[in-house]
């Protein structure tokens, strides 16, 4: 017999979801807060112009698929077809650029798969929270099995590859998810993901870092969730694709890294989601550690610690050339990536980054002091750094010696230094302040999910009271 392929390894794991015995209560307790964390996203993103936007022209080109019911999207009144229901969900959740970071960006598109199908397969609690835990293992497997190869250092500059590839690992995902709520076999689960790794899209780094426009959002959970529902449903036909499109040659890790590790992405270092990643700052996520940096020493030392100093912002080498984005920002989706804007917001005060920061960046950037501040801040390479949620911040002198530095060892939301469920909780709070009738209930609905067999409430209770269409 020929040797298991990861995706062998990873079909074995996601069919053992089925049975739920074996997952350990802090997994199922995150996924939850997973869930919580992502619809609040979904309800917040659903009320804003582009969100509503994006609906308006999904409707437009989905087509009703006779004898179907349809399903609504979270925050909607209105039906879609399944994939496009799917679409809106993972594009109104990260709009905002507060998802989570769990595995890379796992949550928005497992949560919007599961979503879906738990309308059209009308799944209960408990196989929705299998599912759903599928999706976001698996997606982060994939992803950090190379994300922290070699502490990282093995990934491919994205100047190298061009891909920001979590939205390949998410298809992958999202594809388990679908073949599990399907009730698909092993081997029809491995079938399901090669399908899926297969026609997932290749996720531009252009879209991100670059002048991306407002698609964005579709990237990392709208469209993984389209062809994972695809996916799923190809192989329950009896179709397949490349087992070993993982590990080969000529395959996803040869494409974006120098080397993998078959423990992480086998589940042999752990779960994923027994250590979350999530966000505070609305922004992207390699930003954080520096804007974490900054904030200590203004605080500890005052605003005038910035004044006539380059603002150094040590980071892992892949990804300083694209978080550097020398210039202003021209709408609020370069805003959100744009390192040196949010680092001199975080120094003229904001002790967080918010979503009101990027929406009103021409407004911002007409404020001198930004605009000096700006000009100032260098993202330098760090290859001593052991992960991107590390920094060094460090206030260079014009004969470049040190007026002081802080080291940050895990930004707000990592790993090392998580949020707390309580947080968390305020967090969804504060997303859907003044557009649900009963915020506090339906938090509680989803942190109790696996006691429920009707999860109608999931999309009901989701529709902003005074923006409703």
């Amino acid at each position: 017999m020929s040797e298991p392929t990861l995706f062998d390894h990873l079909a074995e794991f996601a069919y053992g979801i089925v049975d739920r015995g074996h997952i350990p209560e802090a997994v199922i307790v995150e996924a939850k807060y997973a869930l919580l964390d992502t619809i609040g996203c979904m309800i917040a993103g659903s009320v804003r112009p582009e969100g509503r936007a994006f609906a308006a022209a999904e409707a437009s080109v989905s087509v009703p698929q006779p004898n179907i019911p349809g399903v609504q999207p979270i925050g909607f009144d209105t039906s879609l077809p399944e994939a496009g229901a799917a679409r809106v969900n993972g594009y109104i959740g990260d709009i905002l650029e507060l998802n989570d970071l769990i595995g890379g960006h796992a949550s928005i598109g497992a949560v919007s798969t599961m979503l879906t199908l738990a309308q059209t397969l009308r799944l209960d609690g408990h196989k929705a929270l299998g599912a759903l835990i599928t999706g976001i293992e698996v997606t982060a497997r994939v992803n950090m099995g190379y994300r922290e190869s070699n502490g990282g250092r093995d990934n491919r500059a994205f100047t190298d590859v061009g891909i920001s590839s979590e939205g390949i690992p998410s298809t992958i995902g999202t594809s388990a998810l679908t073949a599990v709520a399907l009730g698909l076999n092993e081997n029809k689960i491995a079938a399901a993901m090669a399908i899926g790794g297969s026609l997932a899209g290749w996720c531009p780094a252009e879209v991100l870092f670059g002048d991306g426009g407002s698609i964005k959002p579709i990237l990392f959970g709208g469209w993984p969730a389209t062809v994972g529902l695809m996916a799923g449903r190809y192989a329950s036909a009896g179709l397949t694709g490349p087992r070993k499109l993982l590990e080969s040659p000529i395959g996803l890790y040869a494409t974006v890294a120098k080397g993998y590790d078959p423990a992480i992405v086998q589940g042999v270092r752990g779960w994923q989601l027994a250590h979350p990643r999530r966000k505070w700052h609305a922004c992207c996520g390699f930003i954080h550690a520096g804007i974490d940096g900054v904030i200590r020493l203004r605080i500890r030392h005052g605003p005038a610690v910035f004044d006539n100093v380059t603002i150094e912002i040590g980071v892992v080498p892949p990804v300083a050339p694209v978080i550097a984005a020398a210039g202003k920002p021209n709408n609020p989706t370069q805003a959100r990536f744009n390192g040196p804007f949010n680092i001199a917001i975080a120094a003229l005060g904001a002790d967080r980054i918010q979503p009101h920061h990027a929406d009103d960046a021409t407004d911002i950037l007409d404020n001198p002091s930004i605009e000096n501040l700006l000009r100032r801040v260098r993202f330098v390479p760090a290859p001593e750094l052991p992960h991107f949620s590390h920094s060094h911040i460090r206030l260079r002198e014009a004969d470049g010696t040190i007026r002081v530095e802080e080291h940050v060892s895990g930004y707000k939301g990592s790993a090392a230094n998580p949020l707390t469920h309580r947080e968390l909780e305020e967090k969804f709070l504060t997303l859907t302040a003044g557009l649900l009738r009963n915020a506090t209930d339906y938090m509680a609905n989803i942190l109790t999910l696996e006691r429920h067999t009707d999860l109608s409430f999931l999309q009901r209770d989701s529709i902003p009271f005074h923006k409703s269409t």
